[in-house]
């Protein structure tokens, strides 16, 4: 070998060797941050369990345990009240009326999964005002679900708040409400049939009318049906990998991307397709990546048709809030998140230009955050844009401000037009339960208008986890669908939350609708996932009208 050759070879060994110890430390790398991230983390994914209302729509199941993490700044272990809420158990009608009690109503920045129920803004305001306002004596409660707008938390007045008639009730007021109010951009953000939304929502009718429309069980809900991408390789690392999670935080955090969304493209052009008044609406409307379906709210002077209409959808929802709290006898206000901006944000000032106009004040979190010296940033968590505990005693201490400001709304407080009624929830469930069970077991089963009520109290949320079978028994077998007839029972199976469920005082109540063909017999129960029967009933359909007993079985 030549002299030139053994130094080529002598380079490309030592380049080899660099190549070997660089990989090597990547290597290391890798598995030691990889090792640091699972041993900081007390669990490595989030967990909760819905339930679903009729009057209601999605909420948690209540007394469940909620398990919340980002995988990078929070890892917080809550359980949801009997509302299915996360706050401590709603204090008593007595306690509510003899005190000042303020109710809190929001989206996920009321939900407050990122922190310990102790640190959330509600619980600190009634901390704050037993030292500062004690002569008031103001209780707290809070009701809020991640991805609603007002529109959709109508309902969490209406079937919880009211009840415990407070003296305050305050709308949390975040970016995305604007989003969520209007059905068509909610429907796009979830990826679900506008018409079938699975909240309470609102719709416009051919005279312009805006009314409210109930939600759609998550069964009968359509989704957008777009073609799907496949898995990227960083989506799957970042689902297993706390540290390709961190890696793709710090990489999102930085892009300045401003491409066409191509999933949202394919569901505007849908629904385009769908009719001609939603054509209009979204006609020359092309979302991007950076600003999401949020972003125009607050960076676009001239909005386009959709989104003009999302204003008039949260204008609608402000009003019915003006409407409840003038029939209740409370004082409203809205509390704007640091999401809004402050005065001179295009979302800040549209969403205030529709409060005044209506009466209601508008306590401006991100405002008494720079009076305090600090900055937005230094409200919410590093990867993730919510609240932590600083952030939510600035909302607190805002609070607190205005109350100091206007006793009066405690001192003074107007009577209401009419006493409120209990939630419907609970009333249906008492009109229910007044009737003879068609089966009595774990649960109380009762048959009425071809729905079937399950009734258990009190109750947990161990006792819905496991699944619930029903097997319908037709009259006539040729009624099954083909493929059930061998069986001679057609196959209903169901969890908890894909139903609608809810418990309200320690009540745990679900409906089944049942098919429209006569039905002789129905056998339901539930099982534990290894196929073990829990508890069993059957019973004949005419026992609901007198017909023989019911019989159950307990194994």
């Amino acid at each position: 070998m030549t002299r030139a050759g053994m130094k080529i070879r002598r380079a490309l060994r030592l380049v080899g060797w660099n190549m070997l110890f660089l990989v090597a430390g990547l290597v290391l790398i890798g598995v030691v941050g990889e090792m640091y991230f699972r041993l900081r983390a007390p669990f490595g994914e989030t967990f909760r369990l819905y339930a679903w209302s009729p009057n209601v729509g999605g909420i948690f199941a209540p007394k469940s345990e909620v398990r919340w993490t980002n995988r990078l700044d929070f890892w917080t272990i809550s359980r949801t009240n009997t509302l299915g809420f996360l706050d401590r158990e709603p204090i008593s009608l007595e306690r509510a009326a003899a005190s000042c009690h303020v109710a809190m109503i929001g989206d996920s920045y009321v939900q407050a999964s990122e922190v310990p129920i102790a640190d959330k803004f509600h619980v600190r305001l009634e901390e704050l005002a037993a030292e500062e306002l004690r002569h008031l004596d103001i209780t707290t409660s809070a009701f809020g679900i991640s991805g609603t707008g007002q529109v959709n938390q109508l309902a969490y007045y209406d079937e919880f708040a009211r009840y415990l008639r407070p003296a305050l009730l305050v709308l949390v007021f975040v970016s995305n409400d604007f989003m969520n109010n209007a059905p068509i951009l909610d429907g796009l953000n979830r990826g679900v049939d506008p018409d079938r939304l699975p909240n309470v929502s609102a719709t416009r009718g051919a005279d312009g009318t805006i009314t409210l429309q109930p939600p759609y069980p998550p069964s009968q809900s359509t989704r957008l049906a777009v073609p799907s991408r496949h898995p990227r390789v960083t989506d799957r690392l970042t689902d297993t990998s706390p540290l390709a999670n961190w890696l793709d935080a710090k990489k999102r955090a930085l892009s300045t991307s401003d491409d066409i969304d191509p999933k949202l493209i394919a569901r505007v052009a849908l629904l385009s397709r769908r009719s001609p008044g939603y054509a209009a609406l979204l006609d020359g409307w092309r979302p991007t990546t950076r600003e999401g379906l949020r972003g125009p709210f607050r960076h676009t002077q001239d909005l386009p048709p959709v989104y003009e209409d999302a204003l008039d959808f949260t204008a609608f929802g402000l009003d019915q809030f003006r409407e409840r709290a003038d029939r209740d006898g409370a004082a409203l206000v809205i509390l704007s998140t640091h999401t809004m901006g402050t005065r001179g944000d295009l979302a800040f000032d549209r969403m205030t230009a529709l409060a005044e106009s209506r009466g209601i004040p508008v306590i401006d979190q991100y405002d008494y955050i720079t009076r305090q010296g600090a900055g937005p940033r230094d409200a919410i968590w590093v990867h993730d844009g919510h609240w932590t505990a600083a952030g939510h005693r600035w909302a607190a201490e805002a609070l607190l401000e205005y109350l100091k400001q206007n006793q009066e709304i405690c001192t003074m407080r107007k009577s209401p037009a009419s006493p409120p009624p209990p939630p419907s929830r609970l009333t249906d469930d008492e009109s229910v339960a007044s009737g003879e069970p068609a089966a009595r077991s774990v649960f109380d089963i009762y048959l009425r208008e071809n729905t079937l009520t399950y009734l258990k109290s009190p109750c947990s949320a161990a006792d819905v986890q496991a699944e619930f079978f029903l097997h319908v028994i037709p009259e006539d077998l040729e009624d099954l669908p083909a493929d059930r007839r061998q069986y001679g029972f057609d196959d209903a199976n169901f969890r908890y939350g894909n139903t609608a469920a809810l418990a309200f005082g320690g009540r745990c109540s679900m409906e089944y609708p049942l098919p429209d063909y006569p039905i002789a017999r129905i056998r339901t129960g539930q099982f534990t996932p290894a196929g073990d029967q829990i508890w069993m009933a059957e019973f004949p359909v005419g026992a609901v009208e007198g017909a023989p007993s019911p019989s159950a079985a307990i194994p």
